[in-house]
Formats: structure tokens, sequence, C-alpha cells
């Protein structure tokens, strides 16, 4: 699965060269999005990805990878 090399993904992986993005995997990139993106980086990684898939790594992260804030609002409002 191709990573999206926009921008706003730049954003989230700060400490990765732009040349290597394409080739991380996509469950990565979408933790980090989860983590540390904006609500439109995340709404972005579920219309590229899919929500069952977005879903799916944020279940398997552990609760202290973001505040329990963002925590409840990803999983109440954006992965229902």
């Amino acid at each position: 699965m191709k990573v999206m090399n926009t921008t706003s993904v730049r954003t989230v992986l700060w400490d990765i060269s732009p040349d290597k993005i394409d080739t991380l995997p996509a469950s990565f990139v979408i933790q980090r999005a989860l983590s540390y993106g904006s609500i439109f980086l995340i709404v972005e990684m579920i219309k590229k990805n899919g929500i069952d898939v977005v879903r799916t790594v944020f279940d398997s992260m552990k609760p202290t990878a973001m505040s329990r804030r963002r925590y409840n609002y990803i999983s109440s409002y954006l992965l229902l």
C-alpha cells in the first residue's frame, strides 16, 4: 500500500527523510497520524486506507500513545 507523501503527512513524519516516506508501512504512518496528526489528516487516512484498516491500527495502539482526550475523541467520533 503506497503512503501519501504530502505536506500533511510529512508533518507527522518529521524525523524521516522525505524520499523514504513511500517505503514506510501504511500502519506506521496511520499510527503517527492518529498520535500527532490533525483531524484533517486522520480523515485523509480513513479515505485512503478505509475505516476498517484505521480502526484496526487504532485498536492495536497502546492507550498511552496519545492523550486520553484525543483517544476519546477519535474513538467516539471519528471511528464509529
